[in-house]
């Protein structure tokens, strides 16, 4: 897929009136892109998925993951990646996962089944034990991704998965997602600014503001830019 700013995509939009209502979902066990144009509004998104700031109603009342319940258990059933790393750099990937795995409040007999289990999922043997800061940024991209795993949790946030990734680094990072949503039936969500950062994703939202204006498959919406044609397009949005 050809890569293109989620401005552009939105631009064209914005001249055909397409603007929402549109319900914002997610589908249980799909990969969802969320384009967001603007650095703060991605910010918020994650805050709102995290559960530490209440939603708009007009964006998470018709979701599938609205927030609701007990916020504690909302919490525990998700996992976090944010865009800049949290993991401590001078802490081996192991010792950083047994530091969040307790954090999570694991006890001994499940760290001992579940670390070594993640490790092996996600490839790190051969780095599990050497300083973090010692890694290149793919790797540290797929230990953040372990580390945010090791509650396993149901549905995975992430910010920016790929930013900042050469071509190969972007792909392994795709290719692990994958795996997880196929093998592991995690739902993954993430947000960015980039079209052709969705091109593995079973379907994308485009977020404008506060507002869902479209939502519908990355190859809708590459046919949409390639073609100019939008028009035709738009009726299948839903």
């Amino acid at each position: 897929m050809d890569a293109f700013a989620v401005e552009d995509l939105i631009e064209r939009l914005d001249q055909l009136h397409a603007r929402g209502p549109i319900p914002f979902d997610a589908k249980r066990g799909e990969i969802l892109g969320i384009l967001c144009p603007h650095d703060q509004s991605r910010q918020t998104l994650i805050a709102i998925l995290m559960a530490t700031l209440f939603p708009v109603p007009e964006f998470a009342e018709h979701s599938a993951l609205a927030i609701s319940g007990n916020l504690g258990d909302v919490r525990r059933s998700m996992g976090i990646v944010l865009q800049d790393p949290v993991l401590d750099p001078a802490r081996t990937a192991r010792e950083n996962l047994e530091f969040y795995a307790r954090l999570h409040g694991l006890d001994d007999r499940t760290r001992k089944r579940r670390i070594p289990d993640i490790i092996e999922f996600f490839g790190l043997s051969w780095v599990a034990d050497a300083t973090v800061g010692t890694y290149s940024p793919p790797t540290v991209k797929q230990i953040e991704i372990a580390r945010a795993y090791v509650a396993y949790p149901h549905v995975l946030f992430l910010a920016e998965p790929t930013a900042g990734l050469d071509d190969s680094g972007r792909r392994g990072i795709q290719d692990l997602l994958k795996r997880l949503n196929r093998e592991r039936r995690v739902t993954i969500i993430f947000t960015t600014g980039n079209m052709g950062a969705t091109a593995f994703c079973d379907r994308v939202a485009v977020m404008d503001g506060r507002e869902i204006i479209a939502l519908d498959t990355p190859e809708t919406f590459c046919a949409m830019m390639k073609t100019g044609d939008v028009l035709s397009e738009l009726d299948g949005l839903s």
